[in-house]
């Protein structure tokens, strides 16, 4: 009995995890990040058919995030921002990526491979982009006039 609440304990123990430093800037962190991002919008592929005639079939990209970067790099969204704010080089680096990133959401977009929601939404929140119409200062001044018959 003793031996299974040691195992017990042990196992317990190998759960409560040392927080680790967040990660040091470095600046080959900007070749990494646009290399993460410069990714061709898509691929075509051959397929053959059955019949013997080929197709061509093209396949969207991932569309490469700052998540997913920050995790290949093995930290957050939390510490690039902060690497943003305090290093020009990176934050000319980040801003380059989200041009990569808009161009390839806007190719797969206008060619059917994402859909057109998704692409909407994602352009909105990713990237900032706005409708005209939910900018309420792109209307006009709003005028009432009060008139007695």
């Amino acid at each position: 009995m003793p031996i299974h609440k040691k195992t017990a304990l042990s196992k317990a123990e190998g759960c409560v995890a040392k927080k680790a430093p967040p990660l040091r800037y470095r600046p080959e962190f900007c070749e990494r990040l646009l290399a993460f991002f410069d990714v061709p919008a898509f691929r075509v592929t051959e397929v053959m058919k059955r019949d013997g005639s080929v197709s061509l079939v093209e396949t969207a990209a991932e569309l490469p995030t700052f998540a997913a970067f920050a995790k290949s790099l093995g930290t957050t969204c939390a510490v690039l921002d902060e690497w943003e704010k305090k290093h020009p080089a990176f934050r000319e680096a980040a801003q380059k990526a989200r041009d990569l990133q808009s161009n390839i959401l806007i190719q797969n977009s206008l060619r059917g491979n994402y859909s057109a929601s998704f692409a909407v939404f994602t352009a909105k929140n990713l990237l900032g982009w706005r409708d005209g119409k939910d900018d309420p200062s792109s209307a006009g001044p709003l005028v009432v006039r009060w008139e007695d018959k």
